[in-house]
């Protein structure tokens, strides 16, 4: 005899956007802490503002299939002037997008090894 088949997609696809969450949101803060490693007297840093500014914005899930995190400079009006100068965003990127893949990966398989 056949045993039933309970479908679980939703629950299974709601954890897994729920690893993406996290996982995206783990990015977003590694990529910031690498942009303000690129910030240092001489090359883009006098006071420390720029580098408070530089936020990590907690990734969110937009639909059901678009998760979206975000690194911004926040209330300093010189930071696009001293981004295209030494490109401390772009580095910070740079450095932390061969692990991107690994991070979100793992997070998801973390979220869906509870299910």
């Amino acid at each position: 005899m056949i045993a039933p088949l309970t479908w679980n997609g939703p629950a299974i696809l709601a954890k897994a956007r729920a690893g993406a969450v996290a996982g995206l949101s783990e990015v977003d803060l590694r990529i910031e802490a690498a942009a303000k490693g690129e910030l240092y007297p001489g090359h883009g840093k006098r006071t420390g503002t720029l580098q408070r500014g530089i936020v990590g914005e907690p990734a969110e899930a937009v639909s059901p299939t678009l998760v979206r995190g975000r690194v911004a400079v926040k209330g300093v009006r010189y930071a696009r002037v001293i981004e295209r100068r030494y490109r401390y965003l772009a580095k910070g990127y740079g450095a932390v997008r061969p692990q991107i893949a690994g991070i979100v990966s793992g997070r998801i398989r973390q979220e869906l090894g509870s299910a």
